[in-house]
């Protein structure tokens, strides 16, 4: 069985990403979207820590850890929202490499898949939720 990263690990490297792929716009880890006083904004939740999938012949040569994280993109506009989800599939979906910086760990793929996109009358809030599912060789 293959050693699984730290949740601090992931929570550091999912954090670095998304900020490093939308500044200037904030990015929070299960911010309470009905504080907020921005006009774009992205938060994220860890759902998933450890999903061992074994490959190989035998099932135990080697394995692939996938933790999942939800993305959640809000603005004011609804272009603003598409926008901004956009620039998180675009940069997310299919990449491989370093991720969450140098701290970080190797990703052998990244999937994103939106769920879902709604408006909040209460808040006056587009929000569009994805899935990211991050396959990282053990």
């Amino acid at each position: 069985m293959a050693q699984q990263n730290n949740i601090v690990d992931y929570a550091n490297a999912i954090q670095y990403q998304l900020a490093s792929i939308v500044t200037p716009v904030p990015v929070y880890a299960n911010f309470n979207r009905n504080f907020a006083t921005e006009q774009k904004f992205i938060t994220w939740q860890l759902r998933n820590v450890h999903q061992e999938v074994f490959t190989g012949i035998y099932r135990m040569n080697k394995s692939i850890d996938r933790p999942i994280f939800q993305i959640s993109a809000f603005a004011t506009t609804m272009n603003d929202v598409f926008a901004l989800t956009n620039e998180v599939i675009q940069s997310l979906h299919g990449y491989s490499g370093q991720f969450g910086g140098a701290a970080g760990f190797n990703v052998s793929k990244a999937d994103v898949i939106m769920l879902n996109n709604s408006y909040d009358n209460t808040i006056g809030l587009h929000s569009i939720f994805m899935d990211c599912t991050l396959d990282i060789p053990a």
